[in-house]
Formats: C-alpha cells, sequence, structure tokens
C-alpha cells in the first residue's frame, strides 16, 4: 500500500485504491475507488464539496447487488446479508509485533 502523507489535493481525480492517506486535506476533489485495492485514511479532512465516485470492478459491483437485491426470493436476501455485513464495524486491524 502506498503511503501518502500531508498532501493536499485541490480539484483533483483522487483514485483511493491501494493508498494509505494520513494528515491529507481534500477540497473540491473527486475521491475515486475502482474496487482494485483497499485503502486507508487517517486523520484526513474531506470538505463537503467533494464527491465520490466508484469505477471499475467497484461500479461492476455495485451494480450486481442492486440488480439482486431488486430481484427477490433468494438472490434479494443475500444482497440483503451483504449489506448488514458492510454496515457492521470493521474489524480493528492488529499491530505487527516488533522484530526481535
Amino acid at each position: 500500500m502506498k503511503a501518502v502523507r500531508g498532501k493536499a489535493f485541490n480539484g483533483q481525480r483522487v483514485v483511493l485504491d491501494n493508498k494509505s492517506f494520513t494528515e491529507c486535506h481534500f477540497k473540491d476533489s473527486t475521491l475515486i475507488i475502482e474496487g482494485s485495492g483497499l485503502f486507508e485514511m487517517q486523520n484526513c479532512k474531506i470538505e463537503e464539496d467533494c464527491r465520490l465516485a466508484v469505477e471499475g470492478p467497484g461500479q461492476v459491483l455495485l451494480h450486481q447487488l442492486k440488480m439482486m437485491l431488486y430481484s427477490g426470493g433468494w438472490m434479494s436476501r443475500v444482497a440483503d446479508n451483504v449489506l448488514h455485513a458492510v454496515k457492521q464495524p470493521p474489524k480493528a486491524k492488529k499491530k505487527a509485533a516488533p522484530a526481535a
């Protein structure tokens, strides 16, 4: 995961995938989730004028979940369970033990 620290983004398209953002500032920017990898944000400020876009594989996944959710029956229940799981708080990451 690429570390990005203390950077200001203004009026930019920022792909979040595979990056760890720490103490960054986002203003009038489009934050992009492509679904190719996880991302992290710690102590970042995101202004209200920012937008979120889901593109690529992430967009396909969201579309599939929506189709499943409204198809009824078994598929609808599976999609509902997935959405319920997504709403649960993330499990805390375990920090690696220091090398001896």
